[in-house]
């Protein structure tokens, strides 16, 4: 069991407010006294309680890292930076997950509302909503936002530019000879996936071809949804010729119900993934993918929200980056 401070003060025969200051070199101790209560503490390992001494001094060196998704290998990526960079700084973080639940968000704001952390990091999720808002009114709120949009400009914010990301793959799949491109995405209502579908039809449209709303699926984020929605492609009156799939966990799906069928990657389709991980990492043949700058998401946003914390930032700063297209063999034409 851990040593309190109120079980060195009886070891000692001292008071409690006696130990504190002996532990913390403040004055009013006599030297023996000191000498005695560092003993004990040293013997006895203790360690102090970060949260409690935080927030007496309204700083507990603790870091919220809140995502509305867990299932998501690329936020995970996040947060493993995040931490990385955090620890190098003297910060613990506390991993919060909402699974997309406003509720479950607002209680763990609270945490930072009531000083038990010290600032927060969001990592995606819906449209901010009035509580969040309300929240970062407040100076003492040292809040930072990834890969997540408001609709007013009153958060510091790192993003990734997913509009760009998708415009590179169709282009590179109109490079290779590829037509009848499909994308396979989240949630139109999705303001993310928004921006993925107008990089989608912008490319498209400067390729000179027919934006084609038939060939943009909507599916749930999983497995099981990338293979269904195959299945439900094949039986349309449009069929692809290369699939551009914006979640990891759906491009899986989608590509074992191709190989189900008996097609070929990439002889009868193409397919672009999203997420550079050890999810895609197992496919084959070789998947080519749009890969988020993560550990960058994760370093930018942990340093913005360290500069709030020590005020070092005059104003709300936004910080967009750009995925990387990682050309592998799932994309490449034979005919090229």
């Amino acid at each position: 069991m851990q040593i309190t401070l109120k079980d060195i003060a009886r070891m000692a025969d001292v008071a409690e407010s006696t130990v504190s200051r002996a532990l913390n070199d403040k004055p009013g101790v006599g030297r023996e006294t000191k000498l005695k209560i560092l003993k004990i503490a040293k013997e006895n390992n203790y360690r102090p309680n970060q949260l409690a001494r935080g927030l007496a001094a309204k700083k507990t060196n603790m870091l919220a890292v809140i995502m509305a998704e867990m299932d998501s290998p690329g936020n995970i990526e996040i947060v493993k930076s995040i931490e990385k960079a955090a620890e190098k700084q003297g910060y613990q973080i506390i991993l919060c997950n909402t699974n997309n639940q406003e509720e479950k968000e607002k209680s763990y704001l609270s945490l930072l509302e009531s000083n038990q952390v010290d600032g927060a990091i969001f990592i995606g999720g819906k449209l901010v909503g009035s509580h969040l808002l309300r929240a970062s009114f407040s100076q003492e709120n040292a809040i930072v936002l990834v890969n997540r949009l408001a609709e007013e400009n009153f958060f510091t914010s790192v993003l990734t530019d997913y509009s760009q990301g998708i415009y590179k793959a169709v282009e590179h799949l109109v490079e290779q000879g590829f037509k009848k491109i499909s994308l396979v995405c989240g949630d139109k209502g999705d303001l993310i996936e928004e921006e993925k579908i107008d990089g989608y039809k912008s490319a498209l449209t400067e390729a000179g071809l027919e934006v084609n709303d038939d060939l943009i699926f909507s599916t749930s984020v999983d497995r099981q949804a990338g293979y269904d929605v195959f299945l439900e492609i094949i039986e349309g009156d449009v069929i692809p010729d290369a699939f551009i799939s914006t979640r990891e966990l759906t491009t899986i799906g989608l590509v074992e119900a191709i190989k189900m069928g008996g097609y070929f990657i990439p002889d009868d389709f193409a397919v672009v993934g999203y997420g550079d991980n050890i999810l895609t990492s197992v496919i084959d043949p070789p998947l080519t993918v749009l890969s988020e700058p993560v550990e960058k998401l994760g370093e930018d946003s942990l340093n913005f929200l360290l500069k709030l914390i020590k005020e070092e930032l005059d104003s709300q700063q936004i910080k967009v980056l750009t995925p990387e297209l990682i050309i592998r063999e799932s994309s490449i034409s034979k005919y090229n």
